[in-house]
């Protein structure tokens, strides 16, 4: 999946350069001090991230993180000051990202009543994903083949507890038939700022071939599912070193539905980071 992830990223940039060039200028322009990193037990979305080439802190002073988009990776526990200035930095207009157990552990004590665990586990599998209309994820979709999300062994299923207020951004049949929690992904405003919490990791360990179309090469997902020209396709493959049969369908699409969902949030946090500036002048 590691090169896999080398591909995704290329292949993201392309996507960019061809259908939204002014988002990809503004993902060039992501300066460090703009984004931060706070190292997991088990998730890592550091290395998406530098897959991607955009630059961030690791592990900086949790009371000097405002006006930042923060991504904090599952991990079996976190201190009681950290949480406290997650939520600090989110009232005053952070995003915060987060995967899987931080459900519990973060999302939970800072922003009540929104979601929470509902108390099961999941085993180690991959499932569909169907994203929502309009969706980080809406771009990259291939009628017939879902997206798939790998589930770690013991990923938190998603309740969610005020429907008014936090929007789904992806759910699964599969999850819903084997935890009665189908929700992927969800993403709502606090205060300032806005959280985006997914069941499981940014960094995709494996993925499953469910279909014939998910064993073909992975020129497949990059025309159809990318929706890249010929001749960025060659250009993808040439840069990162990779021919077209030693990657299929289901790895190329698992890993970038990931880096997909990275960049287009570094993204939107610059974007909307960027109108708040220009409103208040």
């Amino acid at each position: 999946m590691e090169r896999a992830y080398k591909l995704a990223a290329i292949a993201v940039r392309q996507r960019l350069k061809e259908q939204y060039s002014e988002r990809l200028k503004i993902l060039d322009k992501i300066s460090k001090d703009r984004v931060a990193v706070y190292s997991g037990s088990y998730d890592r979305a550091e290395d998406v991230l530098n897959c991607l080439k955009i630059p961030y802190t690791l592990n900086p002073d949790p009371q000097k993180i405002s006006n930042k988009i923060i991504f904090v990776n599952c991990s079996n526990s976190c201190d009681n000051k950290s949480i406290e200035n997650f939520k600090k930095s989110v009232d005053r207009g952070s995003w915060l990202v987060s995967s899987d157990w931080t459900l519990r552990n973060v999302i939970e004590p800072s922003f009540p009543n929104t979601v929470r665990w509902n108390s099961k586990s999941t085993r180690d599998e991959v499932i569909s994903v169907e994203p929502s209309l309009n969706s980080l994820w809406s771009d990259v979709v291939v009628l017939g083949a879902d997206p798939q999300w790998w589930l770690e062994n013991s990923s938190y299923p998603i309740e969610v507890l005020d429907t008014e207020k936090v929007r789904i951004e992806a759910a699964s049949h599969d999850l819903l038939a084997r935890y009665n929690a189908p929700v992927v992904a969800v993403s709502f405003n606090w205060g300032k700022g806005y959280v985006f919490h997914v069941i499981s990791h940014f960094w995709v360990k494996r993925s499953r071939s469910f279909t014939a179309r998910h064993a073909q090469p992975c020129t497949d997902f990059l025309k159809v599912g990318m929706k890249l020209s010929e001749v960025g396709i060659e250009e993808v493959l040439e840069r990162a070193k990779i021919k077209p049969e030693t990657i299929n369908f289901a790895q190329i699409q698992s890993a970038a539905t990931a880096t997909e969902l990275v960049a287009q949030l570094c993204i939107n946090f610059c974007i909307n980071l960027a109108n708040k500036q220009l409103i208040s002048t």
